[in-house]
């Protein structure tokens, strides 16, 4: 069999091989996510997998692998942890260890790879404590002599907080439901820690990720199509407005201009959206000026205004020098967002106000329409991923999303006020510094 010096526990997390992963789970339900994560890996490393489990979370695993991937691979073996651990009768550490190089001895002697999961369970006895201490122990010593990645799953439930501990210094990896370490406490401890998501999680943060990055390559490659005869129509349209003496045929021709720029702006602002859910780099902060980010979203948002026949109105009131922790990206999205939305869902002919000052350390930017409103229901469900207000109109419901995750990454506020059939107020607050 050969010997890799790290594997993958999941796509992009990659652990000792022979790491040994202490799992203290809290939540059933979760418990079966990340078991069914676990094996789905073991089938791409094109592993065997050995699960020790009870007879009941062993068919909910099934049942769970049945509806996702159908009949459960026979490369998986299903061991019933109740013999196994000797769960009718006394906890032997020896016999538990016997029976696990019997369990491995076939993929030893065959050269497969192969990965465990058993779930420890036992019966009240006297000094459980230490007997569960000792099997750890020895157990750590076996899976990292053999290389196999192994993960002792118990209900935290059933754990005393002293015994948790003691048994962190018998495993390199400690995984709850939601996360995933390194052991400090490992006698062989001292390298940098990181915190990764558990399995399930990692799972689903990984296939968000790809599709993340699947739709930014699409968009940029649609970007490139569209922008280039756009920048070919912008030209020409403002050469020949400004050439027309005809004022009604040369107004038509700034009207084709405005277009343009505001379909640029949209290509704009769905690739930084879409940046900003696939690239955690994009969320860092630095200093940065919101007057000079407001200015640019205006002219742009001005422009989109007139193309839609409504008024927009702004009252800004912040010096060029303020300054806020955050991110211009962000920002930008922030105030665009808001005011585009205002602007989309106004009536024709009627006004949207932008307002923007400082007072006690921090950023007020609010923006009022008179267009068609909310109730309460949706003003409950407004930041919601995917959540869209008016299905008549254009949008996949992630802009407000984005702006209160924004909003709360840069240690602000948002309060939206609606009524429905009158219009709605939105105000932020943003800290400076």
């Amino acid at each position: 069999m050969s010997v890799q010096s790290t594997i993958a526990l999941t796509h992009h997390v990659q652990v000792e091989n022979g790491a040994h992963v202490l799992y203290f789970y809290m939540n059933q339900d979760v418990y079966i996510a990340n078991a069914i994560a676990f094996i789905e890996t073991a089938m791409e490393q094109q592993q065997h997998v050995i699960l020790i489990e009870s007879s009941s979370l062993w068919s909910a695993i099934s049942q769970a692998w049945q509806q996702r991937h159908g009949d459960m691979p026979t490369s998986i073996c299903y061991v019933d942890n109740g013999g196994f651990y000797g769960m009718t009768g006394d906890f032997r550490p020896d016999h538990v260890h016997r029976r696990l190089n019997q369990a491995v001895d076939p993929y030893i002697t065959q050269a497969r790879p192969v990965r465990l999961w058993g779930h420890v369970q036992w019966t009240d006895e006297v000094d459980i404590e230490e007997k569960l201490y000792r099997y750890e122990t020895s157990c750590d010593f076996t899976v990292s002599e053999l290389g196999f990645l192994t993960v002792c799953a118990y209900d935290a439930h059933q754990v005393p907080a002293s015994v948790q501990i003691e048994m962190m210094r018998t495993h390199p990896y400690l995984m709850t439901d939601r996360e995933l370490i390194r052991s400090n406490l490992y006698e062989h401890a001292g390298e940098k820690q990181y915190i990764y998501p558990s399995l399930s999680a990692q799972a689903k943060l990984e296939s968000e990720m790809d599709l993340y990055k699947q739709k930014l390559d699409f968009v940029h490659v649609v970007s490139h199509e569209v922008r280039n005869p756009l920048t070919v129509i912008q030209a020409y349209a403002t050469m020949l407005s400004a050439d027309e003496p005809d004022p009604e045929r040369a107004k038509k021709l700034r009207t084709i201009v405005d277009y343009t720029v505001v379909i640029d702006h949209e290509i704009s602002h769905i690739m930084t959206t879409e940046q900003m859910l696939a690239a955690e780099s994009i969320w860092h902060k630095r200093m940065l000026q919101p007057r000079s980010v407001l200015d640019e979203v205006l002219h742009i948002m001005g422009t989109k205004a007139r193309t839609q026949n409504i008024a927009l109105v702004a009252d800004v009131d912040v010096a060029q020098t303020v300054t806020c922790l955050g991110n211009r990206l962000g920002y930008k999205l922030i105030f665009s967002n808001v005011i585009s939305n205002a602007i989309k869902y106004s009536d024709e002919g009627s006004m949207v106000e932008v307002s923007c000052h400082v007072a006690d350390q921090i950023l007020h930017f609010a923006v009022i329409d008179h267009g068609v409103g909310m109730t309460e229901q949706q003003v409950a469900r407004l930041f919601r991923k995917y959540e869209k207000q008016n299905e008549e109109e254009s949008g996949h419901g992630i802009g407000l999303f984005m702006v209160k995750k924004l909003v709360d990454e840069f240690g602000g506020d948002i309060c939206v006020q609606s009524e429905l059939g009158v219009g709605t107020r939105v105000v932020i607050q943003l800290p400076v510094v």
